[in-house]
């Protein structure tokens, strides 16, 4: 092998070595079956500048938690046959037909999250707190008794929710072995995969970057050297020894649902509803990957790569639902939900820094960009049922059906071939990816005079096909109330828990670092009401 080019000093000796060892692995076939990552929390290494969005992105903005008022919140969520909630208009507006009074109501929350992250024996824990409103709501009534009419007229209702507050913190630390991969060899990895040439490179070098391998390239961390066939191949910068691999990720933004909603009620036993949903979303994530090594027979020291991307959007759907009361003891409630349609803009921006000991650290950073797409999640379906024992009280519970396998990305630029090529491949992974799920909550409420205590259970299923992990979330709920007159005030406090998994990046042998994430989030939410 001779090298093709060099661009830095350190590199070219570090290429020849690095050329030797891709002697050896030339003729090794790839490793199929490797670890599947789609099925992980998080990626952090894009496919390009501009193409940032994968199977992991569309699930953060299709998967939610226990939403609602708190009392809502007290019984797990399970509100689909209930009613007469100002949560409903949000969940199943066919509620909205049981109002006989106008209502308002704002609820105040804390969130507590803890995330607690273990890979190869390293275990750490990090906390992220936030105050927010995550609901709002106002109901208007138009109930009316007509003597002519079996239809009792209806109520309008407009609500603020809080589906998904993204407000999180993160880090891990991870020693690698001198036999195994870090990011340098996935930087190589890519380019080569892409079939980068050096002239590709150079042009980068002389331009502006725009690529991952753009950076590592004008951080002197992957050459380019000819093979005995002539052929370009992308080589990683020789290193040795115990690697440390560090990262700390933020992130901070809220997904948020505006609906407005109208429910009418037939003869007082079947109520039927409708309300339309903006979605605005949120999101910023800011990570600083960190690689270190100890050796002092090489020029590399340490490398940092800083990522961060902004992403903003919103969407639309439409709800409609119905509750069917056959008796007084017992309710039946249907709501569908069609698909939600969003658009979406993400801004973003890397830098590479590495340090030698023979030199001065080098830097390499991204032009900035722009990227607008679309993004489509699944149709939802709810059944619920709700059975009331007289004036102490009622259980409830909910079935939601959701298949994630259908979430669909698409360019918003039909003239954009490039990334219609890339949203077919995501798309693809998205379908091999999740599957359906089923999601059941249930609550129960008791009642004494004016006073409540309530106590609920959810599970949002699992939405991976073949992830070695359950990605199910338990939510455990309770909470306490009280009802006057005009007035009432509410108590819930939520704690959930789930599991994932992360990974910086991925090689086609699998070796990545992979991180287990323990996830608990609490939440304690008051309500305050007004009925006029």
């Amino acid at each position: 092998m001779k090298a093709a080019a060099a661009h830095h000093p350190e590199a070219t000796t570090a290429a020849a070595a690095a050329a030797q060892e891709e002697d050896n692995n030339l003729d090794t076939p790839m490793n199929i079956h490797k670890l599947f990552l789609a099925s992980l929390a998080l990626t952090l290494g894009w496919a390009g500048s501009a193409f940032a969005q994968n199977e992991v992105d569309a699930l953060r903005y299709t998967r939610f938690g226990i939403n609602g008022s708190a009392r809502i919140q007290g019984i797990g969520g399970a509100q689909s046959a209930l009613g007469a909630d100002i949560s409903n208009i949000a969940s199943n507006p066919a509620g909205l037909g049981m109002f006989r009074r106008s209502e308002f109501s704002i609820s105040p929350g804390l969130q507590f999250n803890s995330t607690q992250t273990k890979v190869g024996g390293l275990t750490q824990s990090t906390d992220q707190n936030a105050l927010s409103i995550p609901h709002a709501a106002l109901v208007i009534g138009n109930r009316r008794n007509n003597e002519s009419s079996d239809w009792t007229g209806a109520n309008l209702g407009i609500s603020f929710t809080r589906l998904n507050n993204f407000n999180q913190r993160l880090s891990y630390s991870n020693i690698a072995a001198s036999d195994q991969s870090t990011i340098v060899e996935y930087f190589a990895e890519q380019a080569n995969r892409k079939g980068v040439t050096l002239d590709e490179l150079n042009g980068e070098f002389s331009n502006g970057f725009t690529t991952l391998e753009g950076l590592a390239f004008g951080a002197y961390l992957i050459d380019v050297i000819e093979d005995d066939n002539g052929n370009e191949v992308v080589v990683p910068l020789f290193r040795e020894g115990q690697i440390l691999e560090r990262e700390d990720i933020r992130r901070r933004g809220s997904q948020n649902q505006f609906d407005i909603g109208v429910g009418t009620s037939y003869k007082d036993r079947l109520y039927l509803g409708a309300s339309v949903g903006i979605v605005t979303s949120n999101f910023t994530q800011e990570s600083i990957y960190r690689e270190s090594e100890t050796s002092t027979n090489t020029a590399f020291t340490d490398l940092e790569l800083r990522d961060e991307f902004t992403t903003r959007g919103a969407g639309i759907n439409l709800k409609v639902g119905a509750i069917y009361r056959p008796t007084d003891a017992l309710r039946l409630g249907l709501s569908l939900q069609t698909p939600t349609a969003y658009t979406f803009t993400d801004t973003y921006q890397r830098s590479l820094y590495a340090s030698y000991d023979d030199g001065p650290t080098e830097s390499a950073i991204e032009l900035p960009g722009e990227f607008t797409y679309n993004l489509t999640t699944p149709f939802r379906a709810t059944l619920g049922a709700a059975g009331f024992i007289g004036k102490y009280g009622f259980v409830t519970a909910d079935v939601e059906f959701v298949n994630y396998s259908n979430i669909r990305y698409s360019e918003s630029d039909d003239d954009f071939a490039t990334a219609n090529d890339y949203f077919n491949d995501v798309n693809s992974r998205i379908s091999n990816t999740y599957q359906s799920a089923v999601n059941y909550r249930i609550g129960a409420e008791g009642r004494f005079d004016v006073f409540r205590l309530r106590a609920g259970f959810a599970h949002n299923g699992n939405p991976y096909k073949n992830a070695s992990f359950d990605g199910g979330i338990n939510s455990y709920t309770a909470g306490a109330g009280v009802r006057l007159k005009n007035y009432y005030a509410d108590l819930a406090y939520v704690r959930s828990t789930g599991d994932s998994r992360y990974s910086p990046f991925t090689l086609d042998n699998g070796d990545q670092p992979v991180v287990d994430i323990r996830e608990k989030l609490s939440t304690v939410m008051l309500t305050f009401g007004y009925n006029f």
